[in-house]
This record gives structure tokens, C-alpha cells and sequence, in this order.
């Protein structure tokens, strides 16, 4: 599969173009608006799912992984860029719709538009698949992916009807050498890429990815507290620039959390 190309395309439902992949590959998420549980109970998921099954009965995507958490979705999906925009159009309308009815309110369900980034490299989708399914682990509402009800994850690990397209799961899961195990084992790795999220949880995200650098940092120069490396400037030249690259931290943050003059930091940034 190659999925290395990416053009830039006009979405008729907004007034900013979306990005267009060649592949057809997408990670959509669409969250709540002011981050409300709009699937507080198994019904509103159990709907959400119901009309996303309709889009694809009727040939407007093919759906690659989900997760539907509390106040937000993603989805991993394979479309064209106006068969996406026409289903998520439909499948949020009417999810409002029902969803204010039921609670006999009025105004948005969902925070502005769905949002979508393409997908243009192999190990980038198999990431997003991964981060798709462990969005519940994360939040800490189950302990392994496969205990929480309301996402793909088991569809990967058992045969039978599935939302999940037949043909992308043998892709996946050919992708991952074939086997259960593996695509398990998979789930398990962590990663650094940062993914599809609301600015403000983007925010959260770096902060964990850079305590999780500085805790590894603390274990490989047995140091109790990162500061008592402030001396040692090879070490601190490289935790800067593993902060600055993988949690994508500004200088400012990098700065306070090794309790060390910004300057420091805009001049090892000067090296990557």
C-alpha cells in the first residue's frame, strides 16, 4: 500500500479546505461541545453507531477502527472526501437532533465540525489504529483495550459480522504479521506521534509524553529528580532535544520543567 501522497482539497461544508488524501485514509474525531458527555449512556453509542453503520451500508465509507468515548469519537475510515463529508454531515445532524429531543434541550451537541487529518504513511495508520483502540486504557477506564465495549478492538481479535470492512482488517492485520498475538502485543508499545485531539487535551497529551521522557531520563542516569542533571550538559543537551522533538513542548515548558534558564533551551534548539 502506499500511502505517501497528500493534496489539498475543498470540504463544501466548511470555509477552510480540508486536507485530501490519495489513499483515501482518514482519522476523524469529533468531540461534544464544551467537552459534554453527549454518549453518557449505551444507548446514544449504541445510535452513534447505528447511523455510522447505515453510511456504510450504503458504500459512503468503510470504516478501518472506532472508539466512542464519554464526550467524543474517532474514527479510522476509508472514503472520498465528499462521500465523508456528506455521511458525518447526516450521522451528527441526526445524532443532535435525537440527542436534544431526548434531553429537550436546543443548541450544538457537537463542539463546531468534525474534525479529520489524512492518513500518508503505513506505520502512521497502524499508529492511529492503536491510539484509536487505547483512547479508554488512556483515560483510564479499563486496564486492556479489549475490555472496553465500545470500540473496534475486539473485532480485530474475533471473526464474525463486525463494523470493522473485512478486506482492511486482513490488511491490518497482514500488516502486523498475520497473528492475534501480535496485534495485541502491538497495542502494548508505546508511542511518541502526536495525533487528531481538541488543542487543550493536545496540551495534556505533551505534558504526559514529556513527564514519561523525564522519568525515563531519571532511570537511565539513576537520578531521583531530573534538576540534580542540570550539571551534566551532555545530559541535559539530550533531554532537551528529545522534549523539543517528541512531546513538542514550547522552550518556555522545557525550560521550567528542568528548572533551567530558557536561553539554554533556545540554544540547544539551535543543534536539531
Amino acid at each position: 500500500m502506499n500511502l505517501s501522497k497528500i493534496k489539498t482539497g475543498s470540504d463544501n461544508m466548511a470555509r477552510v479546505a480540508r486536507l485530501v488524501s490519495d489513499s483515501g485514509y482518514y482519522h476523524v474525531m469529533a468531540r461534544g461541545n464544551n467537552k459534554e458527555m453527549i454518549f453518557k449512556n449505551p444507548s446514544e453509542k449504541q445510535y452513534y453507531l447505528d447511523e455510522l453503520e447505515q453510511a456504510i451500508e450504503e458504500g459512503s465509507l468503510t470504516l478501518l477502527s472506532y472508539c466512542i468515548m464519554d464526550n467524543h469519537i474517532h474514527l479510522l475510515i476509508n472514503s472520498d472526501i465528499d462521500s465523508m463529508a456528506d455521511a458525518f454531515r447526516r450521522i451528527n445532524l441526526k445524532f443532535a437532533l435525537r440527542y436534544n429531543k431526548k434531553y429537550k434541550q436546543a443548541g450544538h451537541v457537537f463542539q463546531g465540525r468534525y474534525k479529520s487529518e489524512v492518513i500518508n504513511t503505513d506505520q502512521y495508520l497502524l499508529s492511529v489504529i492503536r491510539y484509536i483502540h487505547n483512547n479508554p486504557v488512556k483515560a483510564g477506564i479499563v486496564f486492556k483495550a479489549e475490555n472496553y465495549k465500545w470500540s473496534s478492538y475486539r473485532d480485530y481479535l474475533n471473526s464474525g459480522n463486525s463494523l470493522v470492512d473485512s478486506n482492511e482488517k486482513e490488511m491490518i492485520m497482514n500488516m502486523l504479521g498475520g497473528s492475534i498475538d501480535q496485534f495485541q502485543r502491538f497495542h502494548l508499545k508505546d508511542d511518541m506521534l502526536e495525533f487528531l485531539e481538541i488543542k487543550e487535551d493536545l496540551e495534556v497529551e505533551r505534558e504526559i509524553k514529556a513527564r514519561k521522557i523525564l522519568k525515563d531520563y531519571c532511570d537511565k542516569y539513576k537520578v531521583k529528580d531530573i534538576k540534580q542533571l542540570c550539571n551534566n550538559k551532555d545530559a541535559i543537551d539530550e533531554i532537551v532535544i528529545d522534549l523539543l522533538q517528541l512531546s513538542k513542548l514550547s522552550h518556555r515548558r522545557v525550560a521550567d520543567l528542568l528548572g533551567i534558564n530558557r536561553g539554554i533551551v533556545h540554544n540547544i534548539a539551535k543543534k536539531i
